[in-house]
């Protein structure tokens, strides 16, 4: 019986190409942009669900509760691992993690790869699979490194790695090392990455931070037995604060701390390996907040719910031409079940051929996709059997919805009209009316959304961040040698374009080499706890990247003891409470430092953070990372290029070219630029198909009042006083919706904002002229309907049909 209702529906199709093809097209093309915006949602989800221990996986950070709010630190001492695998009970394993980018050659072979150490837990603690090697020993010796794939082929082509001996190096010097397994190259839905592992005491400053209670450096991770939950671990982490953490919870308690919920002023937190991507508390986090693949599959949602509506529209305004099909099959004793059927039957073979040609456009859409939002998708998800599973159900679902309401309506219809051949539907149907307003409503919401991410995306390009972003390249220096980077100043020296150079152990933004990165100390002060972030540099930083001082100097080669004074900024300033801080003495590690200088606040993280305490110290023992040369040129491009070759030739085995701070800035906000130009994309999309259903509701509307317009033109009514009248009941349902969005729209975009410490505010016009853009809209989408049914020949209208 089904295969008769296709084969029909399809002769009926194909009589109606027009129709057809109309909503073939729409809905082709919402189900392609629905499943591209699910498949990122879902891609965003999928992060470390390959991880076994996922559920038992946990890293710790630590929350502050502070008289000016809560204050983070991602980094723990050294020490505290110890202390957790003997007095809290339930932890199985735990495993550190620090390095980054080295230098690592075998035999005359040279590449950087970025080294991890880690823990000798850490490969039974993450499901990272060995090709090569036992997870039991791979890391039982400090001498051992473990290798993936991808870089043991790099290093060894063809031959067996395992036993191979190499060479990494650690700071300056060369270490000896032997690879003891390889493992699978990375998934790329994993947090936690790296090219090789080897053991966590390797790390260059090792010595002097194993006992360290008050250095806090790397990331901690714990693994917890399986019959431990989260609640009571978190419980049993308030002994270990209170034991081993005393001194910052009473400085906490001075400085007029505000406790939690629970009395704490300190507290260690955990975030579960599940959450890691999408944690802003995590080391490993990828910039995202939670809110943001929720808002794909709400758009992907609004879509194919605008789909549905264009396709229910068409569907009734079609049904126009069909009276005297649907009177006859009700005249020859058809049911109507079997009308619904018929008509649902038609729903679904258009669905399913929609469905086909939106994943085929969705195979050719898929690459250029990739390339513009920087994803890496693939239809290899759909190996994931829930996925193919959902996908069915959502079909299924969209068929019901798009073919059941027009189904049932029809079916339903007096039969003494059908006999007539006529279908008089309710003209004022609040279903109908509904439609409308969802219609609208989705647009003004879409449009009001898009206009304040636009605004904040570009108030975070054009917001001053207090130093010179277009002049001053930032270049990594790739564990350079000191005399490579002597050579590189040696060289620049005399280069009119080169104003100064410098050069810090921490980036501003993110550079090309993908690292940022902070460094919290804290320490007494006058019996008050400070706490703030230490950058150490290198002569020439302020006058570089033009740091405004606002009292006192910067560092002076022509002063010999500046290697013991400190530049603060503003809000260190405030935090130290002096009238005047300048020779103010500090001691954040033992040794006194004076203030010789307060720089002018400048936003050396991103815009989501306040501007916190800063101090900027100088350490001859201390590795620049990071080479900053101020330009002054017109011609940038060149200037670039030119110091890249400089520094390539100085430095041939340099990984991360050189680029300036602007760019740097812009990779801060690089995901919610991503996500956000997705979003607009989907909402143009979105409100283009709205307008095309619109248009059908004005069809169906101007269809129903045919016969009232040629009636009021014969008594004398002009064309402009019934274009108002047919333009008045949807504007009405306009304003409704504009009313109903703009409350909804406020709530969502100002959640997202919260997520910056710095952002525009939602201001009242901004939603004014969404409403007039909604009528705009409106009135030129219905326009056209609208002058045609008031130009009409009223001897047209009033004829018997």
């Amino acid at each position: 019986m089904f295969i008769s209702y296709l084969r029909i529906a399809w002769r009926n199709l194909w009589k109606q190409k027009v129709f057809a093809a109309v909503n073939m097209t729409g809905m082709s093309i919402a189900i392609c942009a629905a499943l591209l915006l699910s498949l990122t949602a879902y891609h965003e989800w999928s992060y470390d669900n390959f991880q076994e221990n996922k559920e038992h996986v946990y890293q710790l950070y630590r929350k502050d509760n502070t008289s000016k709010g809560v204050r983070i630190n991602k980094s723990f001492s050294e020490p505290l691992a110890g202390v957790l695998q003997k007095e809290v009970p339930g932890v199985k394993r735990v495993s550190r993690m620090g390095g980054g980018d080295m230098p690592v050659r075998y035999k005359d072979k040279n590449i950087y790869l970025d080294v991890e150490m880690v823990d000798a837990d850490f490969l039974r603690m993450f499901s990272f699979p060995l090709q090569q090697g036992n997870k039991q020993t791979a890391l039982g010796s400090l001498d051992q490194l473990v290798l993936t794939q991808n870089s043991a082929k790099a290093l060894f082509n063809e031959e067996n790695p395992v036993g191979k001996a190499l060479e990494v190096k650690i700071g300056d010097n060369w270490k000896p090392f032997v690879v003891s397994a390889v493992a699978d190259n990375i998934p790329d839905n994993s947090s936690i990455t790296f090219e090789a592992l080897t053991r966590f005491e390797n790390v260059e400053d090792y010595s002097t931070i194993r006992d360290n209670w008050n250095v806090s450096s790397y990331p901690l991770m714990v693994e917890v037995a399986a019959n431990v939950n989260a609640a009571a671990f978190d419980k049993s982490l308030i002994a270990i604060a209170h034991k081993y953490m005393a001194d910052p919870i009473t400085s906490l308690k001075t400085m007029g701390g505000i406790p939690d919920k629970d009395g704490e002023l300190l507290r260690i937190n955990t975030i579960t390996l599940n959450d890691f991507h999408l944690s802003p508390y995590s080391t490993f986090g990828s910039g995202l907040r939670p809110f943001y693949p929720w808002m794909m599959v709400m758009l992907a949602c609004l879509i194919i719910g605008i789909a549905c509506i264009n396709f229910i529209n068409l569907s009734i305004a079609r049904s126009f031409t069909r009276g005297g099909e649907i009177g006859l099959r009700k005249a020859l004793g058809a049911m109507d079940r079997q009308l619904m059927m018929q008509f649902w039957s038609e729903a679904f073979l258009l669905c399913l051929v929609s469905l086909i040609v939106s994943l085929l456009l969705a195979a050719v859409l898929l690459p250029y996709y990739n390339a513009t939002f920087r994803h890496q998708l693939s239809f290899h998800l759909f190996r994931n059997g829930w996925i193919v599973l959902g996908t069915a159900v959502g079909f299924f679902l969209v068929t019901l919805l798009a073919g059941g309401y027009p189904a049932w309506k029809i079916a339903r219809v007096n039969l003494v009209q059908v006999l007539k051949g006529k279908l008089r539907l309710n003209r004022g149907s609040s279903v109908r009316n509904g439609l409308i307003v969802f219609q609208f409503m989705v647009a003004a919401m879409l449009i009001s959304c898009t206009a304040v991410i636009w605004q904040q995306m570009n108030f975070i390009r054009a917001t001053p961040l207090g130093y010179n972003t277009t002049q001053v390249i930032s270049i990594p220096a790739d564990n350079a040698p000191p005399q490579a980077r002597a050579a590189f100043r040696n060289k620049l020296a005399s280069e009119p374009s080169v104003q100064s150079i410098t050069g810090s152990i921490l980036n501003l933004g993110i550079g090309k080499d993908g690292s940022s990165g902070n460094w919290n100390r804290g320490f007494d002060y006058k019996g008050s706890h400070i706490s703030t972030q230490c950058i150490v540099v290198d002569y020439d930083y302020a006058k570089t990247l033009d740091l405004k001082m606002v009292a006192g100097r910067d560092f002076s080669r022509q002063y010999g003891t500046d290697s013991s004074g400190v530049v603060i900024n503003e809000q260190m300033a405030r935090q130290l409470n002096e009238k005047d801080p300048l020779g103010a003495i500090l001691n954040p590690s033992g040794q006194p430092y004076h203030v010789i200088g307060v720089v002018k606040d400048y936003h050396f993280e991103s815009l989501h953070k306040k501007i916190e305490p800063l101090m900027i110290m100088m350490d001859a023992q201390s590795r620049m990372n990071y080479l900053f040369v101020k330009v002054n040129t017109s011609h940038p491009a060149a200037a670039m290029e030119h110091i890249t070759a400089v520094w390539k030739e100085v430095n041939p085995l340099a990984k991360n070219d050189p680029g300036f701070l602007d760019e740097n800035t812009d990779r801060l906000y690089r995901q919610e630029a991503r996500f956000s130009k997705i979003f607009m994309s989907g909402a143009v999309l979105a409100i283009i198909i709205s307008c095309m259903g619109l248009f059908a509701i004005a069809v169906l509307v101007m269809a129903q009042r045919r016969k009232e317009i040629g009636i009021r033109k014969v008594l004398g009514a002009s064309v402009g006083s019934i274009v108002v009248l047919l333009s008045r009941d949807f504007l009405k349902l306009v304003l409704i919706a504009v009313l109903v969005a703009i409350p909804i729209s406020w709530y969502l975009m100002q959640r997202w904002l919260n997520g910056f410490a710095f952002h525009v505010e939602i201001h009242w016009w901004l939603f004014a002229g969404v409403s007039l853009l909604a009528v705009v809209i409106a009135l030129a989408t219905t326009g056209l309907q609208t002058v045609r049914a008031a130009l009409s020949n009223p001897a047209n209208s009033l004829k018997i049909d």
